[in-house]
């Protein structure tokens, strides 16, 4: 014959917590933080350094990068000063003395303004390659092989030059570039998003949640599991001050435990915890919790 554990009888329980045989443990505080976005600046690596060396190195296609015209009217790719020219060659190229009829850019000269105008960006590249030597695409030839040749800078671009008085003498692209080249600067400022915790007030509602959650919405006096009615598990206060909400002055409760806390038999007037008791009933019932009444 099985007896009872009267051990989890509720009126024992009860009666060893007046007796201060058995106490409830203090809840176990709670912080309320939500997640805000917040703009933060951070210094970060400036992108420009590693294209403007890629730049110094191979000719880059116009049609894949920012192509701007400075206040000074001179090209500029993704904001760094370049000279442009035709890379594919259909004629003029010498094999032998390693020149080319063709002419490299520095201004927007009729030449790039008509490349503009007409959306042909794919023919050109730039580079900041300053020795005057440049990699072209020979297609006089069959097959057709990329060979470097000496480009002359364009007469249009050399008279626009002379005009704003940045026509270095005696003229060479290193000397133009070194002279007229902005210091491009190791760091950058940027703005982004962040998503920061930031501690906030919460109303009853949410401070109730979040310890019936802690606890399991089980009863911290009688033990009874009221994860499958939720509603019949309260938030006490022990002092009776409802905002007082110190995690020692709170505990987790059944409507049947709460009722018989001190200064609160009128909840036994209220007829939704008169059937949240009888629900709590039940769940004692199909729990094992031995009830004497």
């Amino acid at each position: 014959m099985n007896l009872p554990d009267y051990l989890r009888c509720v009126e024992i329980k009860e009666l060893l917590l007046k007796m201060g045989i058995h106490s409830i443990p203090d809840l176990k505080p709670v912080v309320f933080e939500r997640e805000v976005s917040s703009t933060k600046t951070v210094e970060i690596q400036n992108p420009q350094l590693a294209f403007a060396e890629k730049l110094k190195l191979e000719a880059v296609a116009l049609d894949q990068v920012d192509v701007a015209i400075g206040k000074d009217g001179i090209i500029e790719v993704n904001g760094i000063k370049a000279c442009a020219y035709i890379k594919k060659q259909k004629q003029g190229v010498n094999r032998y003395n390693k020149t080319s009829t063709y002419r490299y850019h520095l201004c927007k000269c009729q030449t790039i303004e008509g490349m503009i105008a007409s959306g042909r960006k794919d023919r050109y590249v730039s580079t900041t390659r300053s020795d005057g030597t440049f990699p072209v695409i020979d297609q006089s030839v069959y097959p057709a092989c990329e060979i470097e040749v000496t480009l002359e800078l364009c007469k249009n671009c050399k008279i626009l030059l002379e005009s704003k008085g940045m026509m270095p003498k005696p003229y060479s692209l290193k000397v133009f570039f070194d002279r007229f080249q902005p210091e491009i600067p190791s760091k950058i400022r940027k703005t982004e998003q962040v998503i920061v915790k930031e501690p906030y007030a919460p109303n009853h509602r949410e401070i109730a949640d979040r310890y019936k959650e802690q606890a399991n919405f089980i009863c911290q006096i009688c033990g009874v599991d009221g994860s499958s009615k939720r509603f019949c598990i309260h938030l006490h206060h022990k002092d009776g001050d409802g905002n007082n909400n110190n995690n020692s002055n709170l505990s987790v409760l059944c409507t049947d435990c709460h009722s018989k806390q001190p200064h609160h038999p009128h909840m036994l007037k209220n007829p939704t915890f008169v059937m949240q008791i009888q629900e709590i009933k039940i769940l004692r019932r199909e729990q094992g919790i031995p009830q004497l009444g």
